[in-house]
């Protein structure tokens, strides 16, 4: 019995370091499912469904793209890139269901078109507040000299401001 009693520390600790690394074990689990849930998603996202016109894979409930979804998962979870399932689908059904078109070729205007629109309207914005300030600038210094008096006044100007001059006296 008294051996019995020196295990009995042993064995607690034991059924401790087993319990931590079990419930260690499962979160590990559960944090890399989280992972290849969110990994797997963006997959989704980048590919436009070929059973829902207009909707993104990850958005199409039709039982077609729920298996197209847990082919890619698969091959994520086999350790398969990214690029190589996109590439995969996209040679399978066609670069027409992309979400994002790719940085070569015509898809490169669909990314740089914008910008120059964006940067060209600023330009005319700009060039057309200039013109205008610059057009109202001269417009109020042609009116400051019709407004500005006189240095010199005519005689007939003197002969009249004497006579009201005088009639005020």
């Amino acid at each position: 019995m008294p051996g019995a009693v020196r295990r009995l520390p042993l064995l607690v600790f034991t059924l401790i370091v087993m319990l931590v690394g079990s419930v260690y074990a499962e979160s590990t689990t559960e944090v890399r499912q989280a992972e290849l849930d969110r990994r797997a998603l963006e997959l989704y996202q980048q590919v436009m469904s070929p059973f829902c016109p207009g909707r993104a894979l990850s958005d199409c409930p039709s039982s077609k793209a729920h298996d197209l979804k847990s082919e890619m998962r698969r091959e994520l979870e086999a350790g398969t890139p990214p690029d190589q399932i996109l590439s995969g689908v996209f040679a399978k059904y066609g670069d027409q269901y992309r979400a994002v078109p790719g940085f070569s070729g015509f898809a490169l205007l669909a990314w740089v078109a914008p910008i120059v629109f964006l940067v060209t309207g600023l330009l005319v914005a700009l060039r057309l507040a200039s013109a205008r300030r610059v057009c109202a600038y001269i417009a109020d210094s042609s009116q400051g000299a019709q407004l500005a008096p006189k240095s010199e006044i005519s005689d007939s100007e003197k002969l009249e401001i004497e006579r009201e001059l005088a009639r005020l006296d």
